[in-house]
C-alpha cells in the first residue's frame, strides 16, 4: 500500500503524527480491534447474525461485509474462522443465478462442487470451514459469523490544525499517532473530527468528536498553547 509525504512546512506535525518522521511509507494502520492483512483491515464479529444484519453491522462500523477477491484472501478468512460458517457479501437476490459481490471482488468465486444449487430459495453465500473454505449458497436468514473489511485511511484526506475542539468528545482512546486517530474517526460513523493530545512523556490521547469546528461554538475551538501539543483533524 503506497504511502505519502507531507509538505516541509508540516514536518514537525509529521513527526508527531507518524512513528517515523523520515518515512514516506508508513505502516498500515487499522482501528483498535481490527487486524491488518494485505493492505486492508479486518474484524471478526463475536456475535452471529443473518446476512442482512451482517451487511448493516459492517457498514455501521465503517466497512463492508467481506467478499474475498482471491484464493489468498479466502484462505486468510478461513484461518480466522470460528463456528461452522462465515457470511460472504455475494448474492443473487436481484437476478437468479447472477451472483454479485459487494464491493466488486473482480469476479472471484470459490464454490464447492455442485454449488450453488439452492435455486430461488438460497440467495446468499457462506464460506464453509469443513469444506476447506469453499462456498455454499444458503438462505439469507441463516445465522453465521461475520468478518468486516475496511480500507486504509490516508492522512492527506484530512486537514490538520494545531488546535483542539472541546466539549464534543464521543470517546477517548490511547493512540500511537495522528494517523491512527484519523483511522478511528473514519471507522466510527458518529465521528465528525478528532483531537490528538500530545504529552511530554510521549503519551498521546485520541478524542473522537461529534462536531466539527464549524458546527460548534467558536469559543470551543482553542489554539494549542504550545506548538502541536494538540492536533485537530477534519475532512
Amino acid at each position: 500500500m503506497g504511502g505519502f509525504c507531507l509538505p516541509s512546512v508540516l514536518l514537525v506535525l509529521f513527526t508527531i503524527g507518524m512513528s517515523s518522521a523520515h518515512s514516506c511509507k508508513p505502516q498500515m494502520v487499522c482501528p483498535f480491534g481490527w487486524e491488518s492483512w494485505g493492505g486492508s483491515c479486518y474484524k471478526l464479529l463475536e456475535e452471529t447474525m443473518t446476512w442482512q444484519e451482517g451487511r448493516l453491522k459492517c457498514q455501521e462500523m465503517g466497512g463492508e461485509m467481506v467478499a474475498p477477491s482471491s484464493l489468498e484472501e479466502n484462505n486468510y478468512l478461513l484461518s480466522k474462522t470460528i463456528g461452522n460458517c462465515i457470511l460472504i457479501n455475494c448474492n443473487d437476490l436481484e437476478i437468479e443465478g447472477q451472483w454479485v459481490c459487494t464491493p466488486d471482488n473482480g469476479g472471484y468465486m470459490n464454490w464447492n462442487a455442485y454449488e450453488p444449487n439452492g435455486g430461488t430459495r438460497e440467495n446468499c453465500t457462506v464460506l464453509v470451514p469443513s469444506w476447506s473454505g469453499k462456498w455454499n449458497d444458503v438462505l439469507c436468514s441463516k445465522i453465521c459469523h461475520v468478518i468486516c473489511k475496511g480500507e486504509e485511511v490516508k492522512l492527506k484526506q484530512w486537514r490538520l490544525l494545531a488546535s483542539c475542539l472541546i466539549g464534543h468528545t464521543l470517546r477517548e482512546i490511547p493512540t500511537s499517532n495522528v494517523r491512527a486517530c484519523a483511522t478511528e474517526c473514519h471507522y466510527d460513523a458518529r465521528c465528525r473530527s478528532f483531537n490528538v493530545h500530545h504529552f511530554g512523556s510521549g503519551e498521546r490521547i485520541c478524542q473522537l468528536n461529534s462536531r466539527t469546528r464549524y458546527e460548534a461554538d467558536h469559543t470551543q475551538f482553542v489554539k494549542s498553547k504550545k506548538p502541536f501539543t494538540c492536533i485537530y483533524g477534519e475532512r
